[in-house]
């Protein structure tokens, strides 16, 4: 499977050179958290955006070695909007403290750890935006019914890829393993390559005012010995009084883990740049089982100056730019014609001072 996956991103990569799109700026805060998925827009050009969560990690084996650790984990992800609308570069890091307890042949064993969980890096590009044409997508003022209803062009999702580098975290949780001194102890020893890529197909459907849905598919440590498969489905609820809910799903397929995982969780919006949220994930096998629960802030820095803080409205900028060349053609005609005239009236005044010469001699 990961042998195709460097044509499937070519054919991708083609499609976003040929592919004249742009994305679209939300006026208020656009912030991953609390789910775990990526959404398909980017922040926007100029805009700075920190999210942060404070998580309680819980994990229990009690069928290989009785093991279980319980620990406090810090997950921060720095996304900034360059060069163009539709492109994001984004940063992870995962932090976590814990401690790890599990039997063997030696007896009850104690691991006190801290480490990186986390550390990866990469980009986010927009290939398509199904709201691109503003038209099609402008309240009916005449038709609640048509305002909320689901219509079939809601179905097709924007699209975006992301690609980037995964790091080696130290070897305290390689793979993001909590579970890898039991790993490590009754097998070969774990270890990850100091750099592999990682990349993320993302589709994101708007099926109602308010209702968004957001599919991840991806894979992490392709160029690894150990690649990690990753499905994440995330359905989000707006409403109008800045709260937000959500409930999603995750599929983890690896040599090292295998599970289905579920989530739902809360977010407030405190301010058009500030947003609070809180958020619980429970696994649905028992070995291991893992819970995590957390809360989280996302705040930006918006210096999205192009479109002076408002969405983005394609039409209104297309016909900006045409009564922009239109008024700097015409200023243009206006200089040369007005030039011409000069011109002229420099001749004549030429011609009428000859005249008058000749008629001094005359006279």
């Amino acid at each position: 499977m990961h042998k195709s996956l460097p044509h499937i991103l070519g054919a991708l990569l083609s499609i976003i050179v040929l592919g004249g799109i742009k994305a679209q700026y939300t006026d208020v805060i656009n912030s991953n958290r609390p789910s775990k998925s990526m959404g398909a827009f980017s922040v926007g050009k100029n805009v700075y955006q920190w999210e942060q969560g404070l998580s309680l990690r819980k994990g229990d084996f009690s069928s290989f070695q009785n093991a279980s650790f319980s620990g406090l984990s810090s997950q921060i992800q720095l996304r900034v909007g360059l060069l163009k609308e539709q492109l994001e570069v984004v940063g992870v890091v995962d932090y976590q403290m814990d401690e790890l307890t599990y039997q063997n042949a030696v007896g009850n064993l104690v691991d006190s750890r801290k480490g990186l969980r986390d550390f990866s890096a990469g980009v986010k590009y927009l290939v398509y935006d199904p709201f691109r044409n503003t038209k099609k997508y402008k309240p009916n003022l005449y038709s609640y019914h048509a305002n909320n209803r689901t219509r079939w062009r809601d179905l097709i999702p924007a699209v975006s890829i992301y690609a980037g580098a995964q790091f080696a975290t130290g070897g305290v949780y390689p793979y993001q393993e909590s579970f890898y001194p039991l790993f490590n102890f009754n097998y070969r020893p774990i270890t990850e390559p100091v750099v592999s890529a990682t990349a993320t197909l993302i589709l994101q459907q708007h099926l109602k005012p308010g209702l968004v849905l957001v599919h991840n598919v991806g894979m992490r440590y392709i160029t690894a010995t150990i690649q990690q498969k990753k499905l994440i489905g995330t359905l989000t609820y707006s409403t109008r009084e800045k709260w937000s809910l959500f409930g999603e799903y995750q599929v983890d397929d690896s040599p090292l883990y295998r599970d289905l995982t579920l989530g739902m969780g809360v977010a407030y919006l405190l301010t058009d740049d500030l947003q609070l949220d809180m958020a619980f994930q429970h696994s649905m096998k028992a070995t291991p089982k893992l819970l995590t629960t957390g809360i989280g802030v996302s705040y930006r820095i918006d210096k999205h100056n192009i479109w002076n803080g408002q969405p983005q409205d394609f039409e209104e900028v297309k016909q900006g730019r045409k009564d922009r060349k239109k008024s700097f053609r015409e200023g243009k005609e206006a200089r040369k014609s007005e030039r011409r005239t000069n011109k002229g009236l420099r001749k004549l005044d030429k011609k009428q001072k000859r005249i008058e010469r000749k008629l001094k001699k005359i006279g």
